[in-house]
């Protein structure tokens, strides 16, 4: 998994941003200086950069922009990823391990039969043959806690995709499909979880403890 340097990135798309918009080559010392009494020349600007809208980022650049400069400088924002991640991995491992008691409390089940029968016919008393629970009632079993834990991760899946809506992350909330030209296509339900699996990882490095 790629390792992402926050503040350097952060910088460099910045940079490349603004060139792009602007079109022009990277300044000598010159054009710098020259730039820098512009600036000081102009008056103060008291308007405001308009908020993104989310849902028209659908693709992969404009979302990584987007990330590096609200969650890679927002140290609050990377807490309460850092408190998602944790509690996804908490849940995971409670339910692997539940999984394992539970194929362990089968085995435990046929060992006890067996032991009890083995000292039944060293006495000469009748044997139950009846096994205490089948290969297909343990299946069966299991199953059933398969789909538990599966109905649970998916809710887990959506109270998780609402919390990162509510933090601004690109592909959690609504994605406006249309096709503003014809050189634009949309986005399929494949490309999407993709699109969200990607930024998982992602905000996974950027938040790393």
């Amino acid at each position: 998994m790629a390792t992402y340097n926050v503040v350097d990135l952060s910088s460099v798309l910045r940079t490349l941003c603004d060139l792009n918009a602007q079109g022009q080559p990277w300044p000598g010392p010159s054009a710098a200086r020259e730039q820098h009494h512009h600036d000081q020349a102009k008056p103060p600007s008291h308007t405001r950069t308009p908020p993104t809208d989310l849902a028209t980022i659908t693709t992969w650049p404009a979302a990584l922009r987007h990330v590096m400069r609200t969650v890679g400088q927002s140290e609050e924002t990377q807490l309460r990823i850092r408190g998602l991640i944790r509690s996804q991995h908490t849940h995971e491992r409670q339910w692997w391990k539940g999984r394992e008691a539970l194929l362990a409390k089968q085995a435990a089940r046929g060992d006890k039969k067996k032991e009890l029968d083995a000292v039944l016919r060293s006495i000469g008393a009748p044997v139950d043959p009846k096994e205490i629970s089948t290969v297909a009632e343990d299946r069966a079993e299991l199953t059933n806690y398969d789909e538990k834990v599966y109905k649970a991760s998916a809710q887990m899946a959506e109270a998780m995709a609402a919390e990162l809506r509510g933090m601004g992350i690109p592909f959690f909330g609504t994605v406006r499909n249309e096709a503003v030209n014809d050189d634009e296509a949309k986005l399929t339900a494949s490309e999407l979880h993709h699109l969200q699996s990607r930024m998982l990882e992602l905000l996974q490095d950027l938040c790393k403890e």
